[in-house]
């Protein structure tokens, strides 16, 4: 531990603290402004289910046309599939978005527990939107 010199560098450090506590709190403040309203899209493998989920990862809208209809049993798994990949979508959003406060660690654990698969058709179709 450093034995302080005299009042002045103990007051010098607070005010450092108290600053960079400033810096932190409004970068997150920001995050949080970001952040909200953040949503996430999937699509089933045949891309034509497309879900939509909300900023709570709730799905907000579900979109089957008439030929997915016809699909029979094959329905409710594509509609999962949407639903997952939509879900997917926004994690991957919120924890990039988070990179700036938490650094890289959490947006690669998130990476991480998505499957390999929807991750890549998700980067494909950001690719596809000019997202990157």
């Amino acid at each position: 531990m450093r034995a302080f010199e005299n009042q002045e560098e103990v007051l010098a450090l607070i005010e450092r603290v108290r600053e960079q506590n400033q810096r932190d709190m409004a970068r997150v403040e920001a995050y949080l402004a970001e952040a909200d309203g953040l949503t996430g899209e999937g699509f089933s493998e045949d891309g034509s289910v497309r879900a939509e989920v909300d900023e709570d990862g709730l799905v907000s809208r579900l979109d089957i046309p008439d030929s997915a209809l016809r699909r029979g049993s094959h329905l409710s798994e594509m509609i999962m599939v949407a639903i997952r990949e939509a879900q997917a979508d926004r994690a991957l959003k919120v924890a990039e978005l988070g990179q700036g406060i938490n650094g890289a660690q959490t947006a690669e654990r998130v990476r991480d527990v998505i499957p390999e698969h929807i991750r890549d058709r998700i980067a494909e179709r950001r690719r596809g939107d000019g997202r990157g």
